[in-house]
């Protein structure tokens, strides 16, 4: 059993690394994609924007048909769309075509985090369970850096295809998947009741109008309210599986991690957007050599995982919240005050936000199981999913609207700081009301 589960664990972690390099490959690419595919700065950022759109959707929505199809099915299937549009991508010089294989590659990619987490969750046993969680964080910062590595590496020698070619690839974990995962259902049971057509309609809305109110039109995010309101009446139907049980958010130390979570996400994908950026403006460095460096410190802190899970188990309460915050505080702080005139700093200060990150996703990914009861689980998981690709949608777009208007580096440093101020707070605030309490007593039964 250890030996098979052992196996899982490694399958898992290669399926969410490819996940997470995919996320930011292209990002490297797109001026080389424009005008290979000669179309206009705004065209070409819909190769990242419908990746975005979609996979944020599919996370929870890989979540709730867990209840209905087998995990195992379901990764095959995810596995399949990923590398069926990898390999659409590869052999197309058409933009719609492009974005049409972007747009399949995110609709099987969005099962990659979702059913690893549900499946470390429910179908391992509890000292492997820490394990996988702290590899599949570890994997997130790791992932970062690497993908941002390999765009910049294969774009240069082998131009914008070989990205699609590389992450074909995936194919591979085919075999893990067959040999390794269980059969079985999210909470060990399948629903039926039907799917709730209706309420991932409503949900689309929400997150197509914040995604896009965020990047393009602030205007839209009226309609990001007015879907909250609407979601919240329909999941009081009881004749469908409703899709996103908002019942989950009664649990305030489950909101308070997905509050950290979110912040944590936008702070790391926005270092990644403005790191690049500011090292070929400011300081004329390559983006491979810079490449090198992100990849470095995901390494880095890839490594430091192995060292601080037994640390993590140890510190109760809020002290490692608040270290894992106040790290990546410090980071921040340094990039924007010394950062935009200094490179070793700034390399500094992405390190320690980078390190941070891989903490502080390592502690949530452990803990946030615990805040939930266990047969909302699955529901709980994909919600998590959710907000943490919503933060690494918003990290970017908002450090990028910053730049845009004051051309500042340090400020667009600074909004991050301010933002890390209130995960600060929230670090400090006891998480763990008495009904939290019991269910993580009940979980451990």
């Amino acid at each position: 059993m250890n030996q098979k589960e052992n196996r899982l664990i490694i399958t898992l972690c290669l399926i969410v690394l490819s996940g997470v390099a995919n996320s930011l490959l292209f990002n490297v690419a797109l001026f080389e994609m424009m005008n290979g595919l000669e179309v206009t700065a705004s065209k070409i950022s819909w190769v990242v924007i419908s990746y975005t759109l979609v996979i944020a959707c599919g996370s929870i929505t890989y979540s709730k048909l867990a209840s209905y199809f087998q995990i195992k099915s379901l990764l095959i299937f995810g596995i399949s769309l990923f590398v069926t549009g990898s390999l659409i991508g590869y052999t197309t010089n058409d933009f719609i075509v492009v974005v049409l294989a972007r747009i399949i590659q995110a609709a099987g990619g969005s099962s990659f985090i979702a059913l690893s987490m549900i499946l470390t969750n429910q179908y391992l046993t509890f000292p492997k369970r820490n394990l996988a969680l702290t590899l599949i964080g570890a994997c997130l910062s790791l992932g970062s850096g690497i993908g941002f590595l390999l765009g910049g590496f294969f774009t240069h020698f082998w131009g914008w295809h070989s990205l699609f070619l590389l992450m074909s690839m995936a194919i591979f974990t085919l075999l893990g998947i067959i040999l390794f995962v269980p059969s079985g259902y999210a909470n060990h049971k399948k629903l039926t009741q039907p799917f709730d057509f209706l309420g991932f309609l409503y949900l689309l809305t929400f997150v197509v109008t914040f995604i896009l109110g965020v990047k393009l039109n602030g205007y839209l995010l009226i309609i990001t309210v007015i879907s909250v309101f609407i979601m919240g009446i329909h999941g009081k139907r009881q004749d469908v599986g409703i899709f996103m049980d908002l019942s989950v958010f009664r649990f305030y130390a489950f909101n308070r991690f997905l509050l950290l979570s979110f912040i944590n996400s936008a702070a790391m994908v926005g270092i990644i957007f403005l790191f690049p950026l500011l090292a070929g403006q400011q300081f004329h460095v390559s983006a491979l050599k810079t490449g090198f460096i992100l990849a470095g410190i995901s390494i880095f802190s890839f490594l430091l995982s192995f060292v601080i899970r037994p640390a993590i188990t140890r510190i109760q309460g809020n002290g490692r919240l608040v270290l894992t915050v106040v790290l990546q505080f410090i980071g921040f702080l340094l990039l924007a005050i010394f950062g935009v005139n200094q490179f070793a700093v700034a390399s500094v200060g992405v390190a320690l936000i980078n390190i941070s990150f891989t903490i502080l996703t390592i502690v949530i990914n452990i803990d946030i199981p615990h805040t939930i009861k266990k047969e909302k689980s699955a529901m709980g998981l994909g919600i998590y999913n959710l907000i943490n690709f919503l933060g690494m949608s918003f990290g970017p777009s908002i450090a990028s609207r910053i730049l845009n208007v004051t051309s500042s580096f340090s400020l667009s440093f600074g909004f991050f700081v301010s933002l890390l101020l209130v995960a600060l707070l929230l670090s400090c605030v006891s998480s763990i009301p008495v009904s939290s309490r019991k269910i993580k007593q009940s979980r451990q039964l």
